[in-house]
């Protein structure tokens, strides 16, 4: 459970928003503007009371004059009670004027209700206002910081703290807990116990120790008062085991405060899919309507963010009094440390309990998005693996390697699919009539619209010729493809593609990139797209999508939430299984898909992924794929390989890497094999 933290002190004063009908009367401002001194009342007093309720209710009383204290020092005290009150606004109106029994005396009760942020109730209550009559006959309202709030002495002021709600936990496929509160350390410089230590240089010492901005910290602890805590950063109690202890210890000033954060099982893991939780910035507290105080943990990024509002629950409120160290002045004014206040003896003044986050199910599975991140963890380029379920179209895992330096590969990628996108094209010359058993020229070079495109080095020449269009498909033959440029047209190619999921937008919960496919294509271009090169572009994600729809005889529309009756977008009204966009025109059908099966299949028994047939039971299917980029000679080139086996359609994709089968096919073959075993083990 999140140890509750009060939220950063407002500063000294803020305009306090007025309510309706609260502004001082005008009438009332020229008679105080004209007599320059005591409020003039009816016999009982009441409009005197009523005056300074007005005056209060406005935030401001620095016009009127209560017996021996001028009005600017009772604004002063006034602005010390309520500062910590953050931009709440009172209503004070009079309930009652009545005798005390002492000559010249009575009491008006103010009845004070605050709209504190964050609260859904008012903060109400009752207080004092004295009036003695003075000699010639005026009733005169008296101050101390009592009027605010009965008890309250000066020295003393009213603090409204924020007091976060547990946030949601989310979910992993069989319900096991993916985010959760895990112990963290908060390190940083505490500058009451740098002992005469200079504060900018313990900052740069204890940045170099933890991988920080020196320059930054530095600053930052610099300019902060002579008893703040500053936080460098919150570490996960095994990364702070690993630094070097013994610079940590001779840093001066360090202070590492024991805390929990809602953390995934470890560092980086589905980061992107996931996001982080922070502290609410001043922009998103304007931004927020009210609903958020300085200091609430907000979700960044991911499902924490698309779902914040469920798993962040209703923060609570808690009004206190306090002790200041400054005679009232805030601290952040006064450089008395980070809070300069102690809390009054006594019970909180007001509270409303916060209300605990609501959990958020997710269909990643832990074990396998681990194993993913694990066989990516030595690629120094950007990399992914992305796997879906054909059967329920579960987003089971959407890894991104080390190289990928926090950029979404797995989902937001925009590369060039390379011979992975023969499947497409295979797809329209079935719908020209082909078969997979179809003869197919295969010359060892050709060439369209004035381009030669030959073979790889390493095709096998046995393969060249008349082959079928499944033999074209196992060895990836370029030139069987991209012969069907003047066959098959570009807005062709692109409904075929779209039949596979290629370019159709989905509701996915995070944002993703589902593919582009341009209509029309010049000669050159299109000729390029047959074999997916020119400007045909695709993500780790939508050729896992692709697979699955093979697998599946039928359009997949990948899913990452599962949680009952909660969108996948996160905005009311979505669907959450259903395309976001326009389908295509001509889906898939079963027998389709059986025929790009049966091809695909050949890619494991006789072609390029026989790696695959380590597997157990050996069905696997899949395909290959290397598209060139850069202007190199030789140009480097991506890594793709797509796979399904045993109700899981993968894609693996390296930036720069060899031969999709070279690069690709090891990555494949072990996180099939990995979630083969694991599915027997359970």
């Amino acid at each position: 459970m999140q140890t509750p933290r009060p939220a950063p002190q407002p500063p000294a004063f803020r305009p306090l928003r007025r309510r309706p009908g609260a502004a001082v009367p005008a009438v009332l401002s020229a008679v105080l503007l004209a007599t320059g001194c005591s409020v003039l009342g009816p016999d009982d007093g009441r409009e005197a009371a009523e005056q300074v309720a007005a005056a209060l209710s406005a935030g401001s009383v620095a016009e009127l004059s209560f017996g021996d204290v001028e009005g600017a020092s009772a604004q002063e005290q006034y602005e010390q009670a309520v500062a910590r009150l953050g931009e709440a606004a009172p209503a004070v109106e009079v309930a009652a004027v009545e005798d005390t029994g002492e000559e010249g005396r009575r009491e008006a009760t103010l009845s004070w209700s605050w709209d504190l942020p964050g609260a859904e109730q008012d903060w109400a209550y009752d207080s004092v206002l004295p009036l003695v009559r003075s000699g010639s006959g005026e009733w005169v309202p008296e101050w101390s910081p009592a009027v605010v709030r009965p008890g309250l002495e000066e020295g003393e002021a009213l603090r409204a703290r924020t007091v976060d709600a547990d946030r949601g936990d989310i979910l992993g496929a069989g319900g096991e807990t993916l985010v959760t509160e895990r112990p963290v350390r908060r390190v940083g410089i505490d500058r009451s116990r740098l002992a005469g230590a200079d504060p900018g240089e313990a900052a740069r010492r204890l940045a170099e120790v933890v991988d920080l901005d020196a320059d930054a910290y530095a600053e930052a602890v610099e300019q902060a008062g002579p008893e703040a805590f500053v936080e460098a950063l919150p570490l996960r109690e095994e990364d702070f085991r690993e630094l070097d202890a013994r610079r940590l210890e001779a840093v001066p000033g360090l202070l590492a405060v024991e805390d929990e954060m809602p953390l995934a099982p470890s560092r980086g893991f589905a980061a992107d899919l996931l996001g982080g939780v922070g502290e609410a910035t001043a922009e998103d507290v304007a931004d927020s309507g009210g609903e958020l105080a300085p200091g609430t943990a907000i979700g960044r990024g991911g499902v924490q963010e698309r779902f914040d509002e469920r798993l962040r629950g209703r923060p609570g409120v808690v009004v206190e009094e306090i002790v200041t160290e400054t005679g009232g002045r805030p601290a952040e004014e006064s450089g008395s440390g980070a809070d300069g206040v102690r809390p009054a003896a006594g019970e909180p003044l007001f509270e409303v309990p916060p209300q605990a986050g609501e959990p958020v199910t997710v269909t990643l599975d832990r074990g396998l998005q681990a194993t993913a991140e694990e066989l990516l963890a030595g690629i120094e380029s950007p990399s992914a693996v992305v796997a879906v379920r054909p059967s329920t179209g579960e987003l089971v895992a959407s890894a991104n390697g080390p190289g990928s330096e926090g950029y979404s590969t797995a989902l937001l990628g925009r590369y060039a699919p390379g011979s992975t996108f023969k499947v497409v094209t295979a797809l329209g010359m079935l719908r020209e009539g082909d078969t997979p058993g179809t003869e197919v020229p295969c010359p060892p070079s050709t060439t369209a619209a004035g381009v030669r495109i030959d073979n790889v080095e390493s095709y096998p020449a046995e393969f060249t010729g008349s082959i079928t269009l499944t033999e074209a498909l196992a060895h990836s033959c370029n030139t069987t493809f991209v012969d069907q440029h003047d066959r098959i047209g570009q807005a062709d190619l692109a409904e075929a593609a779209a039949a596979l999921g290629i370019g159709v937008p989905a509701e996915a919960a995070v944002p993703a990139f589902w593919g582009e496919i341009p209509q029309d294509e010049p000669p050159a271009q299109h000729a390029a797209a047959m074999f997916g090169q020119g400007r045909t572009l695709v993500s780790p994600l939508s050729m896992a999508r692709l697979t699955a729809s093979v697998a599946a005889g039928q359009l997949v529309t990948p899913r990452l939430v599962s949680t009952e009756g909660l969108p996948q977008d996160g905005a009311p009204g979505a669907t959450g299984t259903a395309a976001a966009g326009p389908g295509p025109q001509e889906p898939l059908t079963a027998e389709e898909a059986e025929q790009l099966r049966t091809m695909m299949r050949a890619v494991v028994s006789s072609g390029h992924l026989g790696v695959l047939q380590e597997l157990e039971p050996d069905t696997a299917i899949g395909k290959t794929g290397t598209a060139e980029f850069g202007d190199e000679d030789p140009p480097r080139t991506h890594s793709w390989v797509i796979a399904e086996h045993e109700d899981l359609a993968v894609a693996v994709f390296v930036e720069d890497g060899d031969l999709g089968s070279v690069t690709g096919g090891p990555i494949m073959r072990d996180f099939l094999a990995a979630a083969a075993s694991a599915s027997r083990a359970g």
